[in-house]
């Protein structure tokens, strides 16, 4: 189905192209992800409407907040924008992998619309 993506991430200002990304990569960044760091993973083309999925760590216990954003012409902004927290860096890890490797997208179903955010 995606025969031809490929894949960028960026992380704290530093940017892998995809031959250089690796599942050990993942976990490495993810593992070690500290307040104010974040990684941002973004296909060449949209994986079931979703145009990047990001993670960030934030000031709070060891909690951690993925988002992803899917586009939506039919909504005001052009986008829908989703967010989960958790301090279970292993979750993240399972999203990010298979964001990546699978091109499957999370199940929403505990995510949080936060598009109102950005409007």
């Amino acid at each position: 189905m995606y025969s031809t993506l490929r894949y960028t991430l960026e992380s704290n200002g530093t940017t892998y192209e995809n031959d250089s990304l690796q599942a050990s990569l993942f976990v490495d960044l993810i593992t070690n992800l500290d307040v104010q760091d974040y990684i941002v993973l973004e296909p060449s083309e949209p994986i079931e409407g979703s145009i990047y999925m990001q993670m960030a760590a934030l000031e709070q216990d060891g909690q951690m907040v993925a988002e992803i954003r899917f586009i939506n012409n039919q909504m005001k902004n052009g986008f829908q924008h989703y967010s989960y927290t958790t301090s279970d860096r292993t979750i993240m890890i399972r999203y990010i992998l298979d964001y990546w490797g699978h091109q499957r997208l999370p199940n929403l179903e505990a995510w949080q619309d936060v598009t109102d955010e950005f409007t």
